[in-house]
């Protein structure tokens, strides 16, 4: 019987428990549980974002961590998707980020053809989240050898559409309204519009609207449920006229009339008269967040006013954008309404620029931040291939936290542009709602399922049966990229390598140890065991659903190519000399000097490439064989080695060429530039081949080579593209692009661009402090005089 009785006490205790538990406790626990797991937010910037078909097109990124508003450290693995106009993939890149921060490029091909292209950046992570925090990029690529029309800033007239978005989502009978209306075309390009009216039964003007060039705009109204309003637009280039739409008879109205010069936010609850009496008796939570930081308050219309005004402190409230929700004693959210918070400055850059007597220019940087990483790209001053619109600070105070990101945040975040922050307010009341719904929060914490991407794994299995309890171990070897790496190798004579940073086609060797350190001959089978991730959302393309207007009236004609060569008539030459005849010759480029051996050479391999540009011989200290460049002969130790090979095999061991003679050898081939090596460059190549039926048994392979085909992309060189004329310069061109500008304790920075006969250059400049401090501008820098 006690028993029973403590049983039911127990029930009766955590039922009085649960009943303890406030709406405002489960609201934080809903917002920690849903926003405990980090998120990454990427932003890049382009060099520019036309390009004609013989440039490079140059990136650097940006990532931030979303709960820390750092840069992101964790991340690592980027992977870059590039699409064509038909969605089809045209190219696949994966990007190392390191300190929250990568760069690249691609060097445009025949692959490239004329037309739109969606650059879509992302990571494994981010498919753990219902919300798409990935980041797309489109530019154009034109033809030099077809006309170029410009585009024009003209909406296409024809298909504007009228939006209205009443804050709390209705119309209220009785009570003044204030209502959100965005006008744009069909491709979502804001209208501006200077006249509108708003009518009513009788053709009377109520009240009068504006849009700004985003086509944003607002209008107050008090509604009439038993009026009809009419929405009016006459101007010579636009007529619209169309029904206001539904009033309702009862409901609430979220408004938050943020001025930004206060230090407290105002939110006014409001109703109409019916309403009162509908709402007396409940209880609302108006709840203010940003990811898991919020701030809310309890609201009861019980004092019988139909306005219920209350403040938060913007001091403890988030910078960027911050939902506000009106919840009911359920939780279930009835409204919401976003506004935003800017406390904080934002960093800002000066430049000068003065002409050197090498007719350079040279641009002096002076910036209010230090350890910063800044990435930075030159156009001339009449460059069409500007079009900055998106924007570091419009990907993380904005975009991050609308559910449709908005294509030019530029103008939002532009120091020139007066308005902005009643700009970014009218963006943001013309929401129907933000990224993150209350349903998704509610339903609880994200499953993860996928994972953090750090490098590549490698896999593999030896073919040689082992002792049980062996000690063999892999080692992994990368002379060319200074990689040395060892695992061990299990029962089932399986190895593997993870989280590994190697770049496409660098060559690996993998060879198999004992336990004292000797290398065993055996097979080894590897492979790079990465699995493309794809985005579980996939991309969010920039399609234009009707034709961009281009001005027939501006055409630009590229100038043919100059002739660089003259066609020579063929000349015939008769030579008595019987040519060598090399076999391996195709395996080497023509940069190579070749070498044959008829078997009566006397002497080693070794003296011989002593003789043909190498310094070679044993060291004292531990008595192997090297083999460096001679020009290089002044580094010592860190001179470089030629990749060598014996019949095609790399060889990692030049102790194996201690005895070998060239009676031995049929051909031997010399590279010093490196150009005959697909797999690197820099540091010259040796290729050696043995005599048919030689006998070799000296030379065994105890290595298996693996050339990397998913790694990471190959570190990208920027090239400017030449032009044919000042003109094509002047308007496709770009100056230069330095992505990896970085300022540790000193605010200063200086680069070097040539001249190219401009008066005034364009800077586009992005970055971003190690505290997570945000800088964004565009420059317009005259050109000094010459010092």
């Amino acid at each position: 019987m006690k028993l029973i009785i403590r049983f039911f006490s127990f029930l009766f205790c955590l039922q009085s428990f649960a009943q303890a538990i406030s709406n405002q406790e489960k609201i934080t626990k809903y917002l920690n549980d849903y926003f405990f797991q980090d998120r990454e937010i990427i932003h890049v910037q382009f060099n520019k974002n036309l390009f004609t078909n013989n440039e490079d097109i140059a990136f650097k990124g940006y990532v931030l961590s979303k709960n820390n508003n750092i840069p992101n450290s964790r991340t690592v693995n980027i992977q870059l998707v590039v699409y064509n106009e038909e969605e089809q993939i045209i190219q696949k890149q994966l990007l190392f980020a390191q300190y929250g921060i990568f760069s690249g490029g691609i060097h445009l091909n025949e692959k490239f053809k004329p037309g739109k292209y969606h650059f879509h950046f992302y990571t494994n992570w981010m498919n753990n989240f219902k919300e798409d925090d990935s980041f797309n990029q489109t530019i154009e690529i034109i033809d030099k050898t077809t006309p170029y029309a410009f585009q024009t800033n003209e909406p296409n007239w024809k298909t504007a559409e009228i939006s209205l978005f009443p804050e709390g989502g209705i119309i209220l009978n009785g009570t003044v309204n204030m209502i959100g209306i965005k006008i744009a075309d069909c491709n979502k390009i804001g209208i501006e519009v200077a006249d509108g009216v708003i009518l009513d039964s009788k053709s009377n003007e109520i009240t009068h609207f504006r849009t700004n060039q985003m086509g944003n705009g607002v209008f107050y109204l008090k509604a009439d449920l038993n009026e009809k309003y009419t929405i009016k637009i006459n101007n010579d280039k636009l007529k619209i006229t169309q029904p206001l739409g539904k009033i309702e008879e009862t409901g609430l109205i979220l408004s938050a009339p943020n001025n930004p010069g206060r230090n407290n936010l105002l939110v006014i609850l409001k109703t109409n008269e019916k309403g009162l009496l509908s709402y007396q008796n409940k209880k609302f939570t108006v709840l203010i967040q940003q990811n898991g930081s919020s701030m809310q308050q309890e609201v009861t219309f019980s004092n019988n006013k139909t306005e219920q005004p209350f403040y938060f402190d913007k001091k403890f409230l988030s910078n960027g954008v911050n939902t506000i929700r009106v919840l009911d004693e359920d939780l279930n959210e009835i409204t919401e309404r976003l506004t935003y918070i800017e406390e904080s400055k934002n960093p800002s850059t000066s430049l000068d620029a003065k002409i050197t007597t090498n007719d350079s220019i040279i641009l002096s940087g002076k910036t209010d931040i230090a350890k910063a990483h800044l990435s930075i790209s030159v156009l001339p001053e009449k460059s069409v291939c500007i079009n900055q619109k998106k924007t570091l600070l419009g990907t993380f105070y904005l975009n991050t936290y609308l559910e449709k990101p908005e294509p030019d945040t530029y103008f939002y975040f532009n120091p020139d542009n007066k308005t902005r922050r009643q700009d970014i307010e009218l963006l943001l009341l013309n929401q129907n709602k933000g990224k993150y719904l209350w349903e998704n929060i509610k339903s609880g914490p994200p499953k993860i399922s996928f994972e953090f991407e750090k490098g590549v794994t490698i896999n593999g299995k030896v073919e040689k049966d082992l002792k049980p309890n062996s000690q063999n171990k892999i080692s992994l070897i990368a002379l060319k990229n200074n990689l040395f790496d060892q695992t061990t190798i299990d029962q089932n004579n399986d190895f593997k390598f993870e989280h590994f940073f190697v770049q496409d086609s660098t060559v690996l060797a993998l060879q198999m140890t004992n336990e004292k350190n000797v290398t065993q001959t055996t097979k080894i089978e590897a492979r790079i065991a990465r699995t493309e991730p794809r985005f579980v959302l996939g991309p969010s393309f920039e399609k234009a659903f009707c034709p961009v207007v281009k001005s027939s009236d501006t055409i630009f004609n590229f100038q043919p190519p100059k002739a660089k060569a003259t066609e020579l008539k063929e000349v015939a030459i008769k030579n008595s000399f019987k040519k060598e005849v090399f076999t391996h010759k195709a395996d080497m480029s023509s940069m190579a000097k070749a070498f044959k051996f008829d078997g009566k050479e006397y002497g080693t391999v070794l003296n011989f490439l002593s003789l043909n540009g190498y310094n070679t011989g044993v060291n004292p200290t531990d008595f192997t064989v090297y083999i460096k460049e001679r020009r290089s002969a002044f580094l010592g130790e860190s001179a470089s080695s030629p990749n060598v090979y014996i019949d095609n095999f790399l060889v990692f061991d030049f102790n194996q060429l201690f005895n070998l003679t060239l009676d031995q050898v049929d051909e031997i081939y010399i590279d010093q530039t490196g150009s005959s090596d697909t797999t690197s460059a820099g540091h010259g190549t040796i290729k050696i081949f043995m005599k048919t039926g030689q006998k070799n048994d000296y030379f065994k392979v105890k290595f298996t080579t693996l050339i990397v085909t998913k790694g990471f992309a190959r570190d990208f060189t920027y090239k400017t593209a030449p032009f044919e004329n000042q003109d094509e310069l002047n308007y496709f061109g770009t100056l230069g692009w330095f992505p990896n500008i970085e300022l540790k304790d000193n605010l200063d920075y200086q680069i070097k661009i040539p001249k190219n006969q401009q008066k005034e250059i364009q800077v586009v400049i992005e970055g971003f402090t190690n505290d997570g401090q945000l800088i964004s501008e565009v420059k317009k820098v005259p050109i000094g005089r010459i010092f």
